[in-house]
């Protein structure tokens, strides 16, 4: 529970902070707010209560409030740019023809007023919405051509590690059986990686938890850049990795280790606003079925009793 609540509380408190970098349109849907009720408020008359459709008044007000969700939403997870300006035109355009709406389900407006028919029915905002849609249908275009690798995780039924949004343990299990139940040829010719990545605890001391899951972020996504495409990589509990390597032998196996080995020690974490950078370094053990009978849940246990035995043994290089 006391976790559940520093997640709910981290994600409010960054989804508060992204918010208010758009100020500019925020000030604009608050002075179309208070501009429209005055207006209303000024010109109209209040309708007498029997006249009132609780029915419509309360739909145009939840959707009033709906559009302003959406929009907070929206710019709660986009940096300042053309396809966010353009959603938030739409969002307040319609939110605009909506709000005029809710108003007068309760006040008469004069005749002579023609005003609020074109806020109400100028489809401004649904078109600033239709470029926004389209702007952003490129641009997810242009992301997907950049994560073709991270396609297979997004993919899977199973729900994704909510720091690095790669899959758990629970999909490393179906993996490897997935693979033992294919028959002794193909179990086989899958390797098991687990390896243990450090600085992580120093990083949580020294820097604290968003540090250290920004360090976890940035290793996935070089560990994901090593891989190939069918390739399969779990995230199993704070800096342990599973990597589930599917058609090799076990030369071809040593020889992709070694590589990822290498380029995690090449790699050198910069900590966030900080001018010197610090070593990386993992514990490996790679393992493959050296008997078509042997179960996943056996050689999930003898990568693990091997990086134990392997864990106390931290990189010389590591924090210098």
């Amino acid at each position: 529970m006391r976790d559940w609540l520093y997640r709910w509380h981290y994600a409010a408190t960054d989804g508060i902070r992204k918010i208010r970098q758009h100020k500019f349109w925020l000030a604009i849907l608050l002075c179309l707010f208070i501009s429209l009720l005055t207006l209303n408020l000024a010109q109209g008359e209040r309708k007498p209560q029997d006249h009132w459709v609780w029915v419509d008044i309360i739909g145009e007000g939840a959707t009033s409030i709906c559009i302003v969700i959406w929009l907070l939403l929206v710019l709660s997870i986009r940096s300042s740019g053309l396809v966010t300006n353009w959603f938030a035109m739409g969002f307040i355009g319609i939110f605009a023809s909506a709000f005029q709406g809710f108003l007068d389900k309760w006040l008469y407006l004069p005749s002579t007023a023609v005003w609020d028919n074109w806020v109400e029915s100028f489809p401004m905002g649904l078109l600033a919405l239709t470029m926004a849609l389209w702007l952003w249908r490129k641009e997810q275009h242009q992301i997907d051509l950049n994560l073709t690798r991270r396609q297979a995780i997004y993919k899977n039924p199973f729900p994704l590690d909510s720091i690095t949004n790669l899959s758990n343990t629970t999909h490393l299990s179906t993996q490897l059986k997935e693979a033992y139940e294919k028959g002794p040829i193909n179990w086989k010719r899958h390797a098991l990686i687990l390896l243990d990545v450090v600085p992580f605890s120093y990083i949580s001391y020294r820097h604290g938890g968003r540090e250290a899951e920004r360090f976890l972020m940035t290793i996935s996504e070089l560990i994901t850049l090593t891989l190939r495409r069918h390739d399969v990589l779990c995230h199993l509990a704070e800096d342990r990795f599973a990597i589930v390597l599917k058609n090799v032998d076990r030369p071809h196996a040593q020889r992709l280790a070694l590589e990822l080995e290498a380029l995690i020690n090449q790699f050198r974490y910069r900590i966030e606003g900080m001018d010197d950078s610090i070593a990386v370094g993992a514990s490996m053990t790679m393992v493959m079925a050296e008997q078509g009978s042997d179960l996943p849940e056996t050689l999930l246990n003898k990568a693990t009793a091997a990086l134990s035995r392997q864990h106390d043994s931290v990189f010389s290089n590591t924090l210098s």
